[in-house]
Parts: structure tokens; C-alpha cells; sequence
């Protein structure tokens, strides 16, 4: 039995949980990958940058030790209803084993034996695309009537649609792709047309990081194009860089807009500011960090930079600097597992760069989607997510499970 119906299976749920938020991949793909054990039988010992990716999450895990957010493992009863695990460690760790086993059962798939599976997944994003659309043009009218006339309680109903238009855009290289490598200029145009509309509806619903991952899709895909040999290389290495001087290559761009009076959009500039606290934070224990999810207990607020303060609306001097975690996951693993982590983050990207076969030797829709996921997730790790959201990184090695899918379709056969 293949283990390609059972990702098929999955992707099925993939626009529900996006719609409910994107909060449920993380139990989606631990659904997924425990079935590789008997059905695609992962080969022993596990590939190198997978080994390096573990090692990384290990030393994240040993930060708890250190971290001053750690407030045990576990929470709750199971048969309470109430049962949560709350440590970031547990959380990260158990990803990255079950991610583990999902890649690797998918790449157990066999040629020729993904067709409908490939079929029912692609159906699913198309799906999520359509949810999507309709979020931005009737998200408000819902918003109000499910969470009510309070504007806290819609903004959390807002956050959830900009969640799902983040988990579209992971998985729109993969439709776009497959739609433009159709036979025939009226798919290509399909695809441009695809490209376009999620262009309108992240820009209309307002999702910064979103609009942000298609031009970077857009940019690697241009890489690729002009350099068909090594472009996955140049797309990985460039992100490892990034991680390993993130601090100074940050603290360089703000110092030089400061100084050019570059004047940043609203939730840009409050951005700018966090990861500038970030950044000290990263000075003061530049060698281990002050562990995972440290930046959690970063409560310093605008009052205590009245220089910033005096730039905002007087209600913003009892919020946090840094709102819960810093929307930048390079700098994030500086301050918070210190030079290790980001030095293991790096070569972890080092080695999948020189994993990936050359862009040149794939078919066109694998050769693009692989291209276009590199660029959504570069967005969105620098922009979004709290570099230990295990729903997040769920939802990436899902959208690279699908690729894996997608390769294994015989493309001959419609």
C-alpha cells in the first residue's frame, strides 16, 4: 500500500485548519507521519540534514534548562479536557520527529503511483485559495458576527485569516507551478492569472507577510531560471548567511534608515523597534542565549524608550516592545539559543543546499515549487511566526511532503 493516499488524506484537512486559524497542523502531520512506519518504512540512519536539523532542535530543547519562560512540560489533565504541553521544547521536538518521518515515508513514494493523490491534494489548495478570496472579501461581516462587536476579541479573528492567507501562500508555488508546467500558454496564463488574484486578495485583506512571500516567490523563481544549475544553492546559502549575521546585517539596515530618514509603515517601524531590543538582547549572552522562548518574558514597554514613544499614540506606553516573540526567527535564535543555535541553524541550511539535486535536472512544476517554497518560507521566517511555532514549521514540511507528492506523479498521464 502506498503512503501517497495517506498525505492525500491530510492535504484534505489542510484548508480546514487554515481556516480554523492554522493553528492545527501540528496534529495534522504528527496524523500523517505515524503511518510512514508501517507503510513506507523510513530508511536507517536518517539523511544528514535531517541529523543536523535534530541537533539544532536538540540544542533548543537543552536552552529550556537556562530559559526563564520555562514553566514545565505538560499542563492540565487529559481527562479534564484541559491536558496542553506547554513547554516550546516538547512542542519543537516532536515536529521535528514527526516531520522526519513524514519526509521520509514520502520519499519512499513510488514513481507512477501518485496520480489521484496528486489530484485530491492540489484540489485541497485550490480550495484553500477559494476560502481565502472569500475571507478577504467577507472577513469583516464574519468577524463581527462570530466574535462579536469587541475589537480585541475581532482581532483575533482577523489574525486567523491572516494565518490562513500565510499557509496559502506556502503551498500557491506548488499550484502555480503545476499549472504552469500544463502543456500549452493558456495554463501558463492560468498560472499568472492564479499568481495575480492571491497578489489582490493578500493586498485587500491586508497580509503584509503574505504579499511579501509572493515577491519573494516570484524572486526565486527568477533565480532558478537564470541560474539552472546551482540556483537552489545560491536560494538555501543566501538564507544561511541571513540567519548567521542577522544581527549585524539587521542592525545595519536599520542604522542606515535611520540615517537616510526612511519613514516605515506603521507595523514595520514597531517592528524595527523590536528587533533593535532583540539584538541587545542577543549582545548580552551572545554564546548560549537566554534560551527558548526567553523572549516571552521581554516585557519592557514604550515608556521605557520615550524617544520611540514620542513618534506613537500615547495608549502604545504600556505595550511591549517585543509582543510576545520578535517576528524575526533569525534573530530570535540568536538571542535565544545564543551562537550554537545559529551556527547549527546555518549549516543545517548549508547541507540542504547541497542535498537538493540541481534545479536543472527536475521537471519544470517540482523544479519551481521547490523554488517558490524556499521564497514563501523566507517571508515568513522573517516577518511572522515565533521561530518555535510548532504549527507553522508543521505546515512547511507538509507543503514539502506535497512537492515530494507532486514528483512522484507520472506527468504523462492526466
Amino acid at each position: 500500500m502506498s503512503y501517497a493516499p495517506i498525505l492525500a488524506a491530510a492535504f484534505v484537512l489542510w484548508p480546514v485548519m487554515g481556516l480554523l486559524g492554522a493553528q492545527g497542523y501540528g496534529p495534522l502531520l504528527a496524523l500523517a507521519a505515524l503511518p510512514a512506519l508501517a507503510l513506507a518504512r523510513p530508511k536507517m540512519p536518517p539523511a544528514n540534514y535531517a541529523l543536523m536539523a535534530l541537533a539544532f532542535v536538540a540544542w533548543a530543547a537543552i536552552s529550556e534548562i537556562w530559559s526563564p519562560a520555562s514553566r514545565g512540560l505538560i499542563s492540565g489533565n487529559l481527562l479534564e479536557g484541559n491536558f496542553a504541553i506547554r513547554a516550546s521544547s516538547v512542542r519543537i521536538v516532536l515536529t521535528a520527529l514527526f516531520g522526519a518521518l513524514a519526509v521520509a515515508g514520502a520519499l519512499r513514494i513510488a514513481t507512477g503511483t501518485a496520480q489521484i493523490s496528486t489530484r485530491v491534494m492540489l484540489g485541497a489548495f485550490a480550495v484553500q485559495g477559494l476560502l481565502v478570496a472569500a475571507s478577504a472579501v467577507f472577513g469583516g461581516p464574519v468577524v463581527a458576527m462570530i466574535y462579536g462587536p469587541d475589537p480585541m476579541e475581532q482581532a483575533k479573528g482577523f489574525q486567523n485569516i491572516g494565518r490562513n492567507a500565510n499557509a496559502f501562500i506556502l503551498v500557491l508555488p506548488i499550484l502555480a507551478a503545476y499549472l504552469a508546467a500544463r502543456p500549452g500558454w493558456r495554463w501558463k496564463a492560468v498560472a499568472g492569472g492564479l499568481v495575480l488574484a492571491s497578489v489582490v486578495v493578500v493586498v485587500r485583506g491586508d497580509s503584509q507577510s503574505a504579499l511579501i512571500g509572493v515577491v519573494f516567490m516570484l524572486m526565486a523563481w527568477a533565480i532558478v531560471w537564470l541560474i539552472p544549475r546551482t540556483g537552489y544553492r545560491w536560494l538555501i546559502c543566501l538564507m544561511a548567511g541571513y540567519v548567521a549575521s542577522a544581527p549585524v546585517l539587521i542592525g545595519f539596515a536599520i542604522n542606515l534608515m535611520r540615517q537616510a530618514r526612511i519613514s516605515l509603515p506603521g507595523s514595520f517601524q514597531s517592528r524595527a523597534w523590536s528587533w533593535e531590543v532583540v539584538i541587545g538582547k542577543a549582545v548580552e549572552k551572545p554564546l548560549f542565549g537566554h534560551g527558548i522562548a526567553a523572549s516571552k518574558t521581554w516585557r519592557e514597554t514604550y515608556a521605557d524608550h520615550p524617544a520611540w514613544l514620542a513618534q506613537l499614540p500615547g495608549f502604545w506606553a504600556d505595550y511591549p516592545v517585543v509582543p510576545g516573540h520578535p517576528h524575526n526567527m533569525a534573530l530570535q535564535i540568536w538571542a535565544e539559543t545564543g551562537v550554537v543555535g545559529a551556527v547549527l541553524a546555518g549549516l543545517t541550511l548549508v547541507v540542504i543546499a547541497f542535498r537538493l539535486p540541481t534545479p536543472q535536472s527536475l521537471r519544470p512544476d517540482v523544479r519551481y515549487a521547490i523554488a517558490g517554497l524556499v521564497g514563501a518560507v523566507a517571508s515568513l521566517f522573517s516577518f511572522s511566526y515565533n521561530v518555535w511555532n510548532d504549527s507553522f514549521w508543521a505546515s512547511v514540511i507538509l507543503a514539502a511532503c506535497a512537492i515530494i507528492v507532486l514528483s512522484r506523479r507520472n506527468r504523462a498521464s492526466t
